[in-house]
């Protein structure tokens, strides 16, 4: 159980890191403009910040799943599928910013 809380913790918080780039993109064709515009401040002032949490998060999953020898194949997919969808939120808010 602890470690599909922490991967979802870790999705969110990479979600409100990449939120500067991915939250417009994602919540003003859902109509949600003000809280896209919020969120996009919010995330440039603190992506440092955000960006820590998200890796020691990631980090905290691996070891829940990993370091406790999880024999549950679910519980792998997930830290699998949750850290491709942390780092392509990463790769994007990098490519959006300029740097590649």
């Amino acid at each position: 159980m602890k470690e599909k809380v922490s991967q979802l913790l870790t999705l969110f918080s990479g979600f409100v890191m990449a939120g500067c780039c991915l939250g417009p993109l994602i919540l003003i064709p859902l109509g949600l403009t003000g809280f896209a515009g919020g969120l996009a401040i919010y995330s440039t002032k603190y992506q440092t910040m955000l960006r820590i949490v998200t890796f020691v998060l990631l980090g905290y999953s691996f070891y829940l799943v990993y370091g406790r020898k999880c024999k549950k194949k679910s519980s792998i997919v997930g830290l699998w599928v949750t850290t491709v969808a942390v780092l392509i939120m990463f790769l994007y808010t990098l490519w959006a910013k300029g740097y590649f």
